[in-house]
């Protein structure tokens, strides 16, 4: 008996949080919660501190910040110590952080915890350098170089932490001609002659350098808020711990983790959703750690020491094949190591605990940089439960769907987290910056939804925006499309976090292959990828843990632990491939799945080691090899029957399914700037609906029949529209059902001039933007008036008022009737009942979202993704009325 308590125990707990599993709801269940979903799939408030001499002025500004945020749909607050009193993790941070919870708990709302003062995670606000030195980060450098010249003895004492030593020989233009590897002498005491070659009069001029390899205690660089200079530096001052240690990571959990558990553990997996993680990395060497050589020849069997120097040649000195194999064995091992030590340990205490690890790693949009400096993405999250990715505002119209032909910067980054997730059965994918209000911000936020990404930190202005958070201010103003985002988020997330995701397809992600050098299995991947998403071929990335070990062969597919299975792998280019991964893909096919190779098919095969990889794959198996490289019709027709079929191409149409118990969710994103109108055909039964995130209304489609094998409807969306369309059961309390949009008749076109209020003057205008009409730089209101005439609305059909482009929110008064507001397309309402046949006057208020005005092709309020057209503000039409 006691033997099934502890289990019994731990589903009844989870049963409670149905945040941290996967679940698979009714339709009628998932209807209940729509419009005001539960608080844990809310939109996030990122990284909120407050800080003051003042406690009691401090709290008071808590209470007033939590109000506002709960009055604007904000219920989950990204808790940070900030910088100032209290002192980070200090009695007073404590007793400030439980007032904290007992006041989200008054309204509510749920919390995650920063585990860090700052940035990147693991050195504990600077406690790791003053009492666990010993435990800090440490790194392979090649820090000590020794000039000499041709003929020279260089006798010297070589460091006791050498690990090679080499010369080099560099031509005049610094192109390096040759290594020379020199043993580490026994005794420490190092005497070497470097060769004549060079110093004669009728030899190129060459010069000499000696260099040393050490391992040494050297950090990523941190970013505390409390430097004891009073800085905001980046440096290593402060250490990380070694991230290779299960030791250090224990210390640093016992210093930052088991502080807070001490202080609010009571309300873990409650109020307190979880610690939230930020970039563990290696930028500032390779990594080291004391045991790393054991490590490797246990691993590999062979001594790694001499491959050392291989690593630190650079400037034009391409490695060999060995060497590249040496360094492929190395990321392996570190890398495992580097999982292990670090993620699974802090996901283990979490889980302890009944609260939920979220991290977020680096470079996710640079593949390459993100192997060489943590390892492998998907095995860093296969214990996590909450994957991130660090998006700074790069997701924007003006920053992707523009590429250069070398596909070097994955936009679809969003997928790495999403598919770790799915990969690994989790319901939950978080993103630094998950978008915010205006154009850019709402096209952030849905290019990342349909991606996958569910909990997402909104930067909408209802606290104070920067400064020093020590210091009191007035918070701003709060424009009305901040709880309108809020709300849309909360929805969005809570959809695309329920249900089983459904995406037939898997595209295998090359990590074997990136650690051999190979940067073209990088941007194949990345091409091809774009490529599925243009011919609507919905796609998760398929690692080698899942390939090789952790995916089932069920229902004539690999099946994930989310119970997602795909009947297809598409491989892009690669160079190798594993022996356990070939056979269980053989084994995959036999079954009834598709294996799909694009472009350059794997050389070899590699068991225990990349060394001694050898033997050409057989892939006779495979459903289709196709060596042009691209998704050609032949790979589409290869691949599943699609669950979306359109009858015509929408290159920048996306989407994403989910699966419930009894019904099917689809995401449509329109990521182009221009109105398209398509016949979609959608795998599914029961009664089409659109499921409405701004409003929380669910309407039936009036447009859709159906087929055998699924739905037929139209699709409708304007530049940057997203569209929910449930498949199933109708469930109760539903709203007016929708017309098609797809055809209509024009009631009245309502061009020529109009009455302006803008900025204190009055003008008689044709509808253009604020810019032209010499107003830049103006965030609203504006009061447009239009009047009239309009004929009786047609019989059985009903009147919409519809504005093709306004930057970009607009709330419309007809006839003295106020109508709801709306801040991204559609701009559209029903007019029906407040339309008089005859005369009639039309108000339409507007404003702009100073930093995300700009429209189709503006440019973004900062971060990675800058540039773009000019902003461009206002009512802009045309505005036309139309029956439906």
């Amino acid at each position: 008996m006691k033997l099934l308590l502890f289990p019994l125990l731990a589903a009844a707990l989870l049963a409670q949080r149905p945040w941290q599993q996967v679940t698979v709801p009714p339709l009628r269940e998932v209807a209940a919660n729509f419009k005001t979903p539960p608080h844990e799939y809310g939109a996030i408030q990122p990284f909120a501190s407050w800080n003051g001499a003042d406690p009691q002025e401090v709290r008071a500004r808590i209470v007033r910040d939590f109000d506002r945020l709960a009055a604007n749909g904000i219920f989950v607050v990204n808790l940070s110590p900030g910088r100032g009193a209290p002192k980070y993790l200090s009695p007073e941070h404590m007793d400030q952080v439980k007032f904290t919870v007992q006041e989200a708990a008054k309204r509510g709302m749920r919390l995650w915890i920063q585990d860090e003062s700052d940035y990147p995670s693991g050195f504990a606000g600077g406690n790791i350098s003053r009492q666990y030195p010993q435990l800090g980060m440490q790194g392979m450098v090649a820090d000590i170089r020794v000039h000499v010249v041709p003929g020279q003895t260089l006798t010297m004492p070589a460091p006791s932490d050498t690990l090679a030593i080499f010369a080099t020989k560099t031509s005049t233009g610094q192109q390096i001609q040759g290594v020379i590897p020199i043993p580490v002498p026994p005794d420490g005491q190092l005497e070497w002659t470097v060769p004549a070659q060079g110093s004669t009069p009728n030899e190129p001029r060459l010069s000499w350098e000696v260099v040393f390899v050490r391992h040494i205690y050297v950090s990523s660089p941190t970013r505390n808020f409390n430097r004891e200079d009073g800085t905001r530096a980046k440096d290593a001052l402060y250490s990380l711990i070694d991230y290779l240690d299960p030791e250090a990571t224990r210390a640093f959990l016992k210093i930052t983790h088991e502080t807070y558990r001490q202080a609010v553990g009571d309300q873990f997996g409650k109020i307190v959703l979880g610690f939230f993680g930020d970039e563990p990395d290696y930028s500032s060497s390779i990594p080291w750690t004391p045991k790393l050589l054991d490590e490797f020849q246990k691993r590999k069997g062979y001594d790694l020491k001499p491959y050392i120097p291989a690593f630190f040649a650079g400037r034009g000195m391409e490695p060999n094949e060995e060497t590249r194999r040496a360094r492929a064995d190395y990321c392996d091992v570190w890398s495992g190591i580097f999982q292990n030590s670090f993620f699974a340990e802090q996901a283990a205490w979490c889980k302890k605990y009944h609260v939920e690890y979220l991290v977020h790693l680096n470079h996710e949009e640079t593949m390459i940089a993100l192997e060489r400096s943590e390892g492998d993405y998907f095995r860093d999250n296969r214990e996590v439960e909450v994957p991130g990715i660090d998006n700074l505002s790069q997701l924007v119209p003006a920053a992707i769907h523009t590429p250069d032909g070398t596909w070097n910067v994955n936009n679809n980054f969003p997928k790495l987290a999403s598919s770790a997730a799915h990969l690994f059965g989790k319901p939950k994918v978080w993103a630094e910056e998950g978008g915010g209000v205006g154009i850019d911000g709402k096209f952030e936020m849905d290019f990342q939804l349909v991606r996958g990404v569910n909990a997402l930190q909104i930067r909408v202005p209802v606290l104070r925006g920067g400064g020093d958070p020590s210091v009191p201010a007035t918070p701003p103003v709060i424009p009305p499309q901040a709880p309108m985002l809020a709300w849309y988020a909360n929805r969005g997330g809570y959809l695309m976090a329920i249900g089983r995701p459904a995406a037939q397809v898997g595209l295998y992600h090359p990590g074997n292959s990136i650690w051999m050098g190979d940067q073209e299995a990088d941007r194949s991947t990345t091409k091809l990828g774009w490529q599925l998403l243009e011919h609507q071929v919905d796609w998760d990335y398929f690692d080698e843990q899942s390939l090789s070990s952790v995916a089932a062969i069920e229902n004539g597919g690999f099946k994930n632990l989310s119970g997602q299975v795909y009947k297809a792998i598409v491989f892009p280019s690669m160079t190798v491939i594993t022996r356990t991964g070939l056979e269980r893909l053989q084994a995959f096919v036999k079954a009834g799945g598709k294996a799909i190779f694009v472009g350059k098919t794997p050389g070899l095969i590699v068991d225990k080691t990349f060394m001694n990889a050898k033997d050409v794959p057989d892939l006779s198996f495979a459903a289709l090899v196709e060596p042009s490289g691209d998704i050609t019709p032949r790979v589409i027709a290869a691949l599943p029957k699609p669950d979306v079929k359109l009858d015509a191409e929408f290159p920048r149409l996306t989407y994403t399914h989910r699966a419930w118990r009894d019904g099917e969710m689809y995401f449509f994103f329109n990521e182009s700037n221009k109105a398209e109108s398509r016949m979609a055909t959608i795998a599914g039964h029961g009664q089409a609906q659109a499921w409405d995130l701004a409003t929380g209304e669910i309407h039936p489609l009036s447009g859709a029949t159906a087929e055998s094998d699924g739905v037929r409807l139209p699709l409708v969306l304007g530049p940057y529209e997203t569209k929910v369309v449930v498949v199933g059961p109708l469930p109760s309390g539903t709203a007016a059902a929708e017309p098609s949009f797809a055809s209509g008749n024009t009631v009245a076109e309502l061009s020529g001039d109009w009455a302006l209020e803008l900025n204190g003057k009055q003008v008689t205008t044709p509808l253009k933007s604020w810019e032209d009409l010499g107003t830049a730089s103006f965030a609203g209101p504006a009061t447009y008036r239009k009047q009239f005439t309009a004929g009786a609305a047609p019989a059985a059909k009903r009147v919409f008022l519809e504005i093709a482009d306004v930057h970009d929110y607009a709330k419309v008064k007809l006839n003295g009737k106020e109508l709801e507001a709306h801040a991204w397309q559609p701009y559209r309402w029903d007019v029906t009942s407040a339309l008089h046949a005859g005369a009639n006057e039309l108000e339409v208020e507007v404003r702009a979202t100073p930093g995300g005005r700009g429209g189709p092709g503006a440019a973004p309020a900062g971060g990675r993704g800058r540039g773009g057209a000019p902003p461009v503000s206002g009512l802009l039409g045309p505005v036309r009325l139309v029956a439906r």
